[in-house]
């Protein structure tokens, strides 16, 4: 079994050179923890301010490719707060941005999350709302630099233009040539200053798959961060009914 998976992952390696920029990063979307294509997983982020105090949030994330598009939801458990707060993410046309909805059921309905607060937090933490289903950058504007390693692991560089819905001016992906996973991710504001890091603390294997186990992202600006651990994974068995408007409401 063993020898299988390193074979297919040699394999992997020596398809991947011969991709695109576009083709490498739209895969490593789908080993992000909130965006894992085909799987439903259990979250738990906790968010630590600059004051050093923590808040803690759990939720199930589940994505689904549906008419060629990525379609993402998340939907919150704890804290008491935000349980049943749920945020369907459906991938955009090309050039286009993101379709995001949010139920909030105190209120019971949906609302759409404008574009112009794409860049906002995502229900507090220092992920935003442009974090979920993307890089922040357009897949078909991002340009291969020269291969790095980081934490010993051989990846390829990527690096594009946030787009215009996003709050980031540059993004720059490291990307694990075995698994797709994003190694590092680094942000500049539209200023051209640091803005965000994004790093996979640790690696975890679900079939054959290789997945991002433990993440942190890191606003460099004002000195919080949020780690995201996968505390469960399972393959989804979402229907492409529960990725819509409709079933946000029904809970």
């Amino acid at each position: 079994m063993r020898v299988m998976l390193m074979g297919a992952l040699v394999c992997a390696s020596v398809v991947l050179a011969d991709e695109s920029a576009a083709e490498i990063a739209k895969k490593s979307r789908e080993r992000g923890a909130l965006n894992l294509v085909g799987l439903t997983a259990e979250l738990k982020l906790v968010t630590t301010g600059a004051d050093g105090k923590a808040k803690e949030q759990q939720l199930s994330s589940s994505a689904r490719t549906i008419g060629g598009k990525s379609h993402a939801l998340a939907r919150f458990s704890l804290p008491a707060g935000v349980s049943g707060v749920a945020v369907l993410t459906v991938a955009g046309e090309q050039g286009q941005g993101d379709d995001v909805s949010l139920y909030l059921p105190k209120l019971k309905r949906v609302r759409k999350v404008a574009r112009s607060d794409r860049g906002k937090a995502f229900m507090d933490t220092d992920f935003s709302y442009a974090d979920i289903a993307s890089n922040g950058a357009r897949d078909e504007e991002m340009k291969r630099l020269g291969d790095e390693k980081i934490e010993g692991r051989d990846c390829f560089v990527l690096e594009g233009k946030g787009d215009e819905l996003s709050p980031y001016g540059t993004v720059k992906m490291f990307i694990d040539k075995q698994t797709s996973v994003p190694m590092k991710v680094e942000y500049a504001d539209k200023e051209g200053k640091p803005f965000k890091r994004y790093r996979t603390v640790k690696l975890k294997q679900f079939k054959d798959r290789v997945l991002a186990a433990e993440s942190v992202m890191e606003n460099l600006q004002t000195n919080s961060k949020t780690q995201m651990t996968v505390l469960k994974l399972e393959d989804s068995t979402l229907g492409d009914e529960a990725f819509t408007d409709r079933a946000l409401e029904r809970g």
